[in-house]
């Protein structure tokens, strides 16, 4: 048996948190960090902020009192933290069936939902493992999708592998696109399938390592100046124990290949676009 976990509480932070940070990251795992709390203490006085995204839902409450001290409060002054069902964790069985409802009935105490998504790379191309991903992610958005209009939107950071469109059909089909801001993360579909995102009215995170091909550098020049975001996915595997010092170097290389690519500096303009989305 498992006790019932703690509500997360609604708290509106003033979007003057962000605002006045010099950088901030809106995808990365501190759950997957052993050093998640130290970052945590340290990004502040780096006016440094995040939106951590977690992999599993059971790491939700877990995560949050790791970096707010509160398992029931999923914010604080520059964090957000997202409840996530990762399309690998389903994929491979770590997330099964009864963690899926346990994130759909959280779903409408939070506003940060994420990662989400679906992965069809041939990695995960057995079709019993994209239907499990499928269903997943469909059950989220319907839930997505009942939030009242007073407690819209729902801020969903998406994971989408040779999968924008399927992504796109569920987002449009369920009608969560009505009652969400959906961030892709690392966005790698065609030119079609970004401008078919662009016109949904999707967000984009990037990060340096879609900055090092030419398609992302391409990319960059294109997406919607008041939808775009910086992200670090970090850690990786290679090297879970990150430091602040990690994540502000991969967030200041990341605004340099943006602004490099857009021929502007977008330090400002991603803060400002931060600040509208993860803000009160």
């Amino acid at each position: 048996m498992h006790s019932e976990p703690p509500t997360p509480q609604s708290n509106t932070v003033p979007d003057q948190d962000i605002a006045a940070l010099d950088y901030f990251d809106a995808h990365v795992h501190l759950d997957l960090m052993p050093t998640a709390g130290e970052v945590a203490r340290s990004a502040s006085s780096c006016n440094f902020g995040f939106f951590s995204c977690g992999v599993s839902p059971t790491d939700f409450f877990n995560t949050s009192k790791t970096l707010t001290g509160r398992a029931s409060q999923p914010t604080a002054p520059g964090i957000r933290i997202g409840i996530g069902a990762h399309p690998w964790w389903i994929a491979d069985g770590r997330i099964n069936n009864a963690d899926i409802e346990m994130m759909l009935d959280t779903i409408s105490d939070v506003r940060f939902i994420g990662e989400i998504g679906l992965d069809f790379s041939s990695r995960f191309n057995d079709t019993e493992a994209q239907k499990r991903q499928l269903q997943a992610f469909k059950s989220i958005c319907l839930k997505v999708a009942q939030t009242p209009a007073s407690d819209a939107p729902k801020i969903l950071s998406i994971h989408a592998v040779k999968s924008v469109d399927a992504v796109l059909d569920v987002l449009e089909e369920t009608k969560a696109l009505n009652r969400c801001r959906a961030i892709l993360h690392w966005f790698s579909g065609s030119s079609d399938q970004l401008h078919r995102a662009v016109l949904a009215g999707c967000w984009f995170s990037v990060g340096e390592k879609s900055l090092k091909t030419g398609k992302g550098r391409e990319y960059a020049k294109v997406y919607p100046a008041d939808r775009l975001l910086t992200e670090t996915d970090l850690p990786s595997s290679a090297h879970p124990a990150c430091s602040i010092d990690d994540l502000l170097a991969g967030i200041e290389r990341a605004c340099k290949g943006l602004s490099q690519a857009r021929g502007y500096d977008v330090q400002d303009e991603v803060i400002a676009n931060a600040a509208t989305l993860f803000g009160a």
